[in-house]
C-alpha cells in the first residue's frame, strides 16, 4: 500500500473547520442529508443543528460525530482536511518518515497474520 499525499492549497484554504467542511460534505455527497442523519442515529434536524453550531444551541458535533461520519459515509475526506490543515506545513522529510514507518508496521501487521 502507498500513500500520497498532496499538499497544495485548497480544502484547509476553503473552509474555516472541519465541521465547516463535514457541512459542505453533507450536501456534497449525494445522498440526503435524512439518511446520514438516520445512519448517525439522529434527526434530520439534530444533525443540521449540530453542523450549524449556533452559539445559542447547546448541540455541537463532537469528535465522536465525526468519527460516525466518517464511517456511516466512508468519506475519509474530513481526515484529509486535517491532515492538510495540520501537516501541510511540517517538515516534509519528517512526515515522509513518518509515512514511511507507518507503511512498515502495516506490512508488519499483514505478515504476522
Amino acid at each position: 500500500m502507498q500513500l500520497t499525499l498532496n499538499f497544495e492549497a485548497g480544502l484547509a484554504d476553503s473552509y474555516g473547520s472541519c465541521r465547516e467542511f463535514v457541512a459542505a460534505r453533507v450536501h456534497q455527497l449525494g445522498r440526503p442529508q435524512k439518511s446520514i442523519a438516520a445512519d448517525m442515529d439522529y434527526s434530520p434536524s439534530q444533525l443540521s443543528r449540530k453542523l450549524g453550531q449556533n452559539p445559542d444551541d447547546s448541540m455541537r458535533f463532537t469528535l465522536d460525530d465525526l468519527e460516525t461520519f466518517v464511517q456511516v459515509t466512508g468519506d475519509k475526506k474530513p481526515i484529509l482536511y486535517l491532515v492538510e490543515k495540520y501537516l501541510a506545513e511540517a517538515d516534509e522529510a519528517a512526515l515522509l518518515r513518518q509515512i514511511e514507518e507507518l507503511q512498515a508496521q502495516l506490512k508488519g501487521r499483514r505478515s504476522g497474520k
